[in-house]
């Protein structure tokens, strides 16, 4: 890349950026010090010539952030210009400012706040492989830097030391979810010492000041940081599990509240403990007509159920059919549970401001395991109910239907189609008068018509060129994946050649990732037509063929981490 200084916008832009960050960015990340930052924001918005390369990535950062949180229309309304097409412009002027600051060398903590915050930005634009490798790659600058252990210990100043917590917690948080997100063990690298950083302190940004000679005297109170600390409360609940799991003589990557060996006592009674302390710490004090307060009771009831969700996780079972009839009931109850409260989070407008962050947090498993339950019972108890819930999570992630190019998409797509094929022959079986097709129905099938169309168009040409499909597929080999890997093969009865019998390896399916040499790295990615996988193309190949297969958990997660 180019070691070219990227333009800022205008100043009074810069401000509205700013604002936005402050609005909607900050509260639930304290990626930095608000009040320590604004007077050095002022500044260099007066004389964007002359400002350090460290603090210009962290602003290029911040506009990229504060775009990230805002809407189409407010984009439109307040710089006269598309969200993606700003987006685009400042992901790009970031990588070249951390280029130019030289971040992968870096001991400076400003530019390390300007990479976390970077990547924030990015997490749902970018396959989740390069998100959790550049993840690690932030996570090993951090520990060059030595956040890894605790300021105290190091003998740093109270006000760094809160700050360096505040940062180390955000980005190894961030971090279990891209693993997650990847399908490997998201706990794996959580280790704790008696020097290890310890979790970020409950106070208001304006108890914390540079120079500060002692630190802040915790609250009891909810302060500025009552989202962040609730999420550290999690953190917190799994240090203990994984604490557990050494004593035990296991290794953190074998985490889960699901595992046949556990204790379920011990289980249950640390889940009512960690339910017990959002209870009385938090819930109970919040006012649900402040956002962020909102916000924080509601992302904690999620939390919750999400962990219920992985105590009766179906993939304990070979199949849904062979699942228990109240362990299938009880993850249904708590899956459409989950999908509300996700709904919630995106459509709320007291919530509009902190609502990018949840596409990020979407439970794809309670939402599979929704479809597979009304696959294979059309018309359960709270099937209504059930499918108004599916369509809100479509209305409020409409790149669901309109990006062709991310194989979880189609795979839940397909799914969904196949779920209300089964309710529509359910009801005519009982010659009940069927009801109009939701739009994301139809809109789902109108997609895979063009595309067939498309397939159609692309054979003929092959034809009057006498050149095979199998062929032109095969010299297209480093561009996309094989024909056996159709992308309208995903989901239900949409299997991969290599999970045929079972084995879903993870190297298998990583095999299938185009080793796209010039466009590799994440830093060199100008914008966002690039696709890893070639996905226009093979959705090309068969959009009508529907197989009978299902997938299993493991070709599910693999279609997570593939989903660029």
């Amino acid at each position: 890349m180019p070691n070219t200084k990227p333009r800022h916008p205008p100043p009074e832009h810069i401000h509205q950026l700013w604002d936005a960050y402050m609005e909607n960015v900050d509260p639930v990340t304290k990626v930095f010090h608000v009040p320590t930052i604004r007077p050095a924001i002022e500044k260099a918005a007066a004389n964007t010539a002359d400002i350090p390369r460290g603090f210009e990535a962290l602003m290029f950062s911040i506009y990229s952030a504060a775009v990230m949180s805002l809407k189409d229309d407010e984009c439109r309304q307040k710089f006269s210009e598309p969200r993606s097409d700003l987006r685009s412009r400042y992901i790009c002027a970031t990588k070249s400012a951390l280029s130019r600051a030289k971040f992968m060398g870096t001991s400076n903590l400003v530019v390390l706040q300007a990479l976390v915050l970077h990547l924030l930005s990015v997490r749902d634009v970018y396959e989740p492989r390069a998100v959790w490798s550049l993840t690690g790659v932030a996570v090993r600058i951090a520990q060059g830097m030595g956040l890894e252990r605790d300021g105290e210990y190091l003998g740093l100043p109270p006000f760094e030391t809160e700050m360096r917590r505040r940062l180390w917690w955000l980005l190894k948080t961030h971090d279990f979810r891209a693993a997650e997100l990847c399908g490997l063990a998201k706990f794996r690298d959580l280790d704790t010492s008696a020097d290890s950083t310890r979790w970020p302190a409950n106070v208001n940004d304006d108890q914390l000041y540079p120079g500060m000679t002692s630190p802040a005297t915790e609250s009891n109170a909810l302060t500025d940081m009552v989202f962040i600390s609730l999420r550290d409360e999690l953190a917190k609940f799994t240090v203990g599990r994984v604490t557990m799991y050494r004593r035990q003589g296991k290794h953190p990557s074998q985490w889960d509240l699901g595992a046949s060996g556990n204790d379920k006592g011990e289980v249950d009674r640390a889940c009512k403990q960690i339910e017990d302390i959002f209870e009385t710490k938090y819930f109970r004090y919040c006012d649900p007509s402040q956002p962020l307060h909102l916000m924080t009771m509601l992302v904690g009831r999620f939390a919750l159920n999400v962990i219920r969700f992985l105590k009766h996780h179906p993939r304990r079972w070979p199949s849904i059919e062979q699942t228990p009839l109240s362990e299938r009931q009880l993850a249904w109850e708590i899956s459409i549970k989950l999908l509300e409260q996700q709904s919630m989070m995106q459509s709320s407008p007291t919530l509009k401001r902190f609502s990018w962050q949840s596409a990020y947090f979407q439970q794809w498993h309670a939402l599979i395991h929704v479809l597979d339950t009304l696959k294979l019972n059309p018309l359960i108890e709270d099937a209504d109910k059930a499918w108004k819930t599916v369509r809100n999570i479509y209305e409020n992630t409409p790149e669901m239907i309109s990006d062709t190019k991310k194989p979880i998409y189609i795979a839940v797509g397909n799914l969904c189609l196949k779920a209300y094929a089964d309710r529509e022959a359910a009801l005519q079986s009982r010659n009940v008068c069927l009801p109009p097709t939701p739009e994301f129905i139809s809109q789902l099938h109108q997609q895979r018509d063009v595309l067939n169309s498309q397939r159609q168009v692309r054979e003929a040409q092959a034809r009057r060129l006498e050149t095979p499909i199998s062929h032109s597929y095969n010299e297209h080999r480093k561009l996309g994946p094989q024909p056996e890997t159709d992308i309208t093969n995903l989901g239900h009865g949409f299997g991969y050649a290599n999970f045929q019998h079972g084995t879903a390896s993870r190297s298998s399916t990583l095999s299938q990732t185009v080793d796209t040499t010039d466009d590799n790295s994440f830093w060199f990615n100008h914008g966002f037509e690039d696709s890893h996988l070639y996905f226009d193309d093979v959705m090309k190949i068969n959009p009508d063929l529907m197989l009978t297969q299902d997938h299993s958990w493991e070709q599910w997660d693999a279609l997570l981490a593939d989903s660029s």
